[in-house]
């Protein structure tokens, strides 16, 4: 169990230090003769803050709570204050040490930190707390003591009215003040272990302006599965509440007993593999563990799905996760920083069932480019050397080629069972009997297609001779009667969801309709076809097949012009149906989808995150 490093003590004693040496600076400042203008535009300073990158409002807690976190809080609660469905103040309750009165101004600067020189359990340059509260809102409060039987001391930063002299910038006053009868409220109502008695620091954001989830039972559901993420190796030392409901962990690699989506009923578990620990030097020449997990995810426990109740298809959880941190899951002492990606693999769809966790301390910070809002991390060319030479990228290629494997021989088995039990389906019958009536004789396709026809033919008799030991000359003979008898086919694989929607080839004398199982064309609607809807879903195979043909016969531009025509189709449809079930199920117009999700509209790689948070939702409500 990790503890956190400062005691209540430690830390107000650090605070107290910080404000002595700031007064002495400041005695020292004001008997120097010259200009007030300093190396920076404070006002300015202030308003660029708002650009610091968090992807969101769950992103930027996290600096509210890792600050609760270091100053030994037991409990962290987030609390909104709305109007209607619309949130308008958004708090954070913690039972920390507080702050004292003497540094409450100092707090919400930038810079302002109690840590100047140190390498703590999260923060260290003083930027978490002012640049996280403006950054979804003009305003931010806080109220803080260090003992019960004190009154709350209050500070306010509002960007619309800073305080000036001359050109600087002032701190804000202190004053005392009760908290607002909305968060005494949620406290009283019991949601807090120990009541008023042992809350000492809430921070409120106003003026929200910039909310990525402006709907609370969204943004609850959004901050849940973040923060379960985030903090997942802390939440036996600190407890995390959204409104009321706790914060469970998450493990993305789905190796820790205990944690959400560890057990799926029905699936099997995730597979753990052997960590692997390597020592790095920090600017000092101090030699420090960094640990690497791994983990490997069959298809079947990749696609494991969560019964919650509710309406439409039950979600593939894991899916949804591993898509989203596809790539080195980075913790620095615990607490997640960032997905990163270094060239030396490749992030493929398929390695998004296997699970790779970094995880390093403080002192490390350089060596892995930790930015101050601790939203980056940069893997140069010394990291990706490290991380060679001790074995993680061979073992995680390994892992990936286990995944390719498995991927093929499932394949195989569904190619054969086609095959060789469902016989002709009825739109490879129509599509034959269709061209032949249109032309009069036999489609004939283009050289360029029967040119790739035969190199893919060659390919699949070579690769067919190699698995099964028979000769070549056989295997060929087999394949082309094959072809005879079936002339069109349908195949279905798991590409990429960006690749196209379907993909017309010809193998030999045999045409071959690729429907992509990735795609949403195929998810939202091919896939949602009951089995009495089998002349409908036949229908649209045959509306498949009409394009491939006249994409295989073609010739030169026109051949091209087809190929990019189909990958823009995919995008668009891609993009169609993805936004088309929250649009049909809640919303009339597009207004009505972003008064419910703002980020709906915007094209963005994490575009499932939403359906991952309803299944944050869904279960609570099954409960």
């Amino acid at each position: 169990m990790k503890q956190p490093l400062n005691t209540a003590a430690e830390h107000l004693a650090s605070q107290r230090e910080y404000v002595k040496k700031r007064h002495l600076e400041d005695q020292k400042a004001a008997a120097q003769i010259g200009g007030t203008a300093g190396l920076v535009d404070e006002k300015m300073l202030a308003q660029s803050m708002r650009s610091v990158r968090y992807a969101d409002e769950a992103h930027a807690a996290g600096d509210i709570i890792d600050n609760a976190i270091e100053a030994g809080a037991s409990q962290v609660h987030l609390a909104y204050r709305t109007e209607g469905a619309k949130i308008t103040e958004i708090a954070f309750i913690d039972d920390a040490a507080g702050i004292d009165p003497t540094f409450l101004p100092h707090a919400v600067k930038w810079g302002g930190s109690s840590n100047e020189g140190k390498r703590n359990v999260f923060g260290r340059f003083g930027f978490g707390l002012p640049s996280a509260s403006v950054n979804r809102g003009r305003k931010f409060s806080v109220y803080s003591r260090t003992e019960t039987d004190e009154s709350f001391s209050k500070v306010t930063v509002d960007l619309d009215n800073l305080a000036m002299k001359g050109e600087v910038v002032q701190l804000p006053k202190v004053g005392q003040a009760d908290l607002p009868d909305w968060i005494a409220d949620y406290i009283n109502s019991g949601k807090v272990s120990g009541g008023v008695d042992v809350v000492r620091t809430v921070v409120i954001w106003s003026t929200l302006d910039r909310l990525a989830w402006a709907n609370k039972q969204q943004s609850s559901g959004r901050f849940r599965e973040q923060l379960g993420i985030t903090y997942a190796g802390w939440l036996d030392v600190c407890k995390l509440y959204v409104d009321g409901e706790s914060v469970e962990p998450v493990d993305v690699l789905f190796t820790t007993p205990g944690y959400r989506y560890y057990e799926i009923p029905g699936f099997p578990n995730a597979e753990s593999h052997s960590p692997i620990r390597f020592t790095a030097k920090d600017s000092d020449g101090n030699e420090h563990t960094v640990t690497v997990r791994f983990s490997f995810l069959s298809a079947a426990a990749h696609d494991a799905v969560v019964h919650t109740g509710g309406k439409g298809k039950p979600p593939k959880v894991r899916q949804r996760i591993r898509k989203a941190y596809n790539g080195f899951f980075v913790t620095r002492n615990g607490r997640f920083i960032e997905t990163a990606k270094p060239d030396i693999l490749t992030w493929s769809v398929y390695a998004r069932q296997v699970g790779v966790a970094l995880d390093f301390p403080p002192e490390l910070d350089e060596l892995f480019g930790v930015t101050p809002d601790k939203q980056t991390i940069i893997f140069d060319e010394r990291v990706e050397r490290m991380l060679d030479a001790a074995g993680v990228i061979r073992a995680h290629r390994a892992l990936v080629a286990q995944v390719d494997l498995q991927r093929k021989q499932g394949k195989a088995e569904r190619d054969a069972a086609a095959n060789d039990g469902e016989g002709t389906r009825a739109s490879e019958a129509t599509i034959a009997k269709a061209v032949e009536k249109e032309v009069k004789r036999t489609r004939k396709a283009s050289k360029e297609s029967q040119e790739e026809a035969q190199r893919n033919f060659d390919d699949t008799v070579k690769r067919l001779a190699k698995e099964t030991g028979v000769d070549e000359t056989e295997v060929a003979k087999a394949q082309e009667r094959k072809h005879r008898e079936k002339p069109y086919k349908v195949e279905f694989s798991t590409d990429a969801e960006d690749d196209p929607f379907y993909t017309p080839l010809m193998v030999g004398s045999q045409t071959v309709l690729r429907v992509n199982q990735a795609h949403a064309w195929y998810r939202e609607l091919y896939s949602k076809l009951n089995e009495d809807q089998a002349e409908l879903r036949s229908g649209l195979e045959l509306m498949l097949w009409v394009l491939a043909t006249n994409e295989l016969d073609a010739t030169g531009d026109q051949k091209i012009f087809y190929r990019a025509e189909r990958r823009a189709w995919s995008r668009q449809l891609s993009t169609a149906f993805d936004l088309h079930p929250a649009v049909f199920n809640n919303a009339a117009s597009r207004e009505d989808v972003e008064e419910d999700d703002p980020a709906a509209w915007v094209e963005d790689e994490f575009a499932d995150d939403d359906e991952f948070a309803d299944d944050f939702e869904s279960e609570d409500e099954a409960k």
